[in-house]
């Protein structure tokens, strides 16, 4: 009896973790568009603005997470030891909203470092924090990148 419970506990707690997201948290949105493809546009003076287009000096545009641009973008630098080497990072913010970042490490490991270059930049883009989680297999590259955008924001605090 003991052993049946204990299987419809697994199997119940299995069910749970299929239906929730990346954060798990349940996902109730039944929609099958993720966040990555609902287009970022905001209206400004009756006019569409959105990621792809030039912007008007004095124009708004309101980022991802609904902070305010006021079209004045930084361009910041900053670099970390990683796992092969020095990592580089390109940060470009407006504001408190990091716009994007760009990291690059050429003696980090094909395959393991390099998905850390490859995939955390947009993590931290989309938190607009370094708060988030490291590529797995890729600890110390992830580090290292999160450390040197960290660095790159010292420089506007």
């Amino acid at each position: 009896m003991k052993k049946l419970a204990l299987i419809v506990c697994v199997l119940m707690l299995l069910s749970m973790v299929a239906c929730a997201d990346n954060n798990g948290k349940p996902n109730n949105t039944g929609n099958a568009d993720n966040d990555a493809d609902i287009a970022d546009d905001v209206t400004d003076d009756n006019n569409v603005v959105d990621g792809n287009d030039a912007v008007d000096e004095g124009a708004v545009t309101d980022d991802k997470n609904g902070d305010i641009n006021d079209g004045n973008n930084q361009t910041l630098t900053g670099k970390a030891q990683g796992y092969g080497g020095e990592v580089t990072v390109t940060v470009e913010v407006n504001g408190d909203d990091i716009v994007s970042v760009k990291a690059v490490g050429e003696k980090e490991t094909q395959g393991v470092g390099s998905n850390a270059i490859e995939q955390l930049p947009e993590r931290i883009e989309k938190a607009d924090s370094t708060d988030v989680d490291a590529v797995s297999g890729a600890t110390v590259t992830s580090n290292a990148i999160k450390e040197a955008v960290d660095q790159a924001l010292e420089g506007i605090k």
